[in-house]
């Protein structure tokens, strides 16, 4: 038996399959989309993470107990300072309707790790009373986590940002890798490493956080940031920086409070 068009038109099954069609097309357009975003993220951000520096060193720290025929007895510290700078988004397009400015920055979920046993990770926050150094590796400047807070001055020791960006920055140490016994005239901080036989492999450290960035209009946007480190030739230089300006591995999505 034959059909026409207008007979397979006006039967159910037809219809059923057409809705069955649609409805899977539809979650198809969805997982794509939701896909996409896990890939992507946010893309049209109003202030966006715009670089990461990092400045590996070490310093010696005296050890109370003197070994008898050497002058120096030192506990090392390889110190990684890590600066975030975060800025308008050039790209964009703001009007009346979605005007926003930053409210508060948050660094927490601080997870480091590493494979060598000796010397002890700490995290550490800028150093508001030492006015000669952005950092001071002491206890009351171990912390968990951190805020950044908005002002009319970005101030880094403080802590403060304005409310249109600014630079974060903490501190991950490896405190006490390594204890340096010598009876030098002089010592420089920045061979160290060298001197006391750190190799890099002792020095490696994977760390990563959750970065935040609060707006007034109550929009938070959230990234994980891993990081490796040191960099590489602190061992040789003493002092040693990088800068990562391709911030497209980090993911910024949305989240609420």
């Amino acid at each position: 038996m034959k059909f026409g068009i207008k007979e397979i038109i006006n039967n159910n099954f037809f219809h059923i399959g057409i809705l069955l069609f649609i409805i899977i097309m539809v979650i198809f357009a969805v997982c794509l989309v939701s896909i996409k975003y896990d890939v992507e993220g946010e893309t049209n951000m109003p202030y966006i993470l715009s670089k990461i520096a990092i400045i590996s060193s070490s310093q010696g720290n005296d050890k109370e107990e003197k070994v008898e025929g050497n002058q120096w007895n030192f506990a090392i510290d390889q110190d990684n300072d890590i600066y975030l700078y975060v800025e308008k988004n050039p790209e964009y397009k703001e009007d009346e309707k979605n005007k926003d400015t930053i409210k508060e920055i948050e660094i927490n979920n601080i997870e480091a790790t590493k494979e060598n046993e000796n010397g002890t990770l700490n995290i550490y926050k800028p150093d508001v009373e030492n006015v000669n150094t952005i950092f001071s590796n002491v206890d009351e400047n171990i912390v968990k986590n951190l805020k950044y807070e908005v002002a009319e001055n970005v101030d880094m020791k403080e802590m403060q940002i304005t409310n249109q960006g600014g630079i974060m920055v903490l501190r991950c140490s490896n405190c006490d890798i390594a204890n340096y016994i010598a009876n030098d005239e002089e010592i420089n901080h920045n061979e160290l490493l060298k001197k006391a036989n750190v190799s890099l492999e002792d020095l490696k450290i994977n760390i990563k956080f959750d970065f935040s960035i609060k707006l007034n209009s109550g929009k938070i946007y959230k990234a994980t940031i891993p990081l490796e480190l040191p960099v590489e030739d602190v061992i040789e230089k003493g002092t040693s920086s990088n800068e990562l300006t391709d911030m497209s591995k980090y993911v910024f999505k949305r989240i609420k409070e």
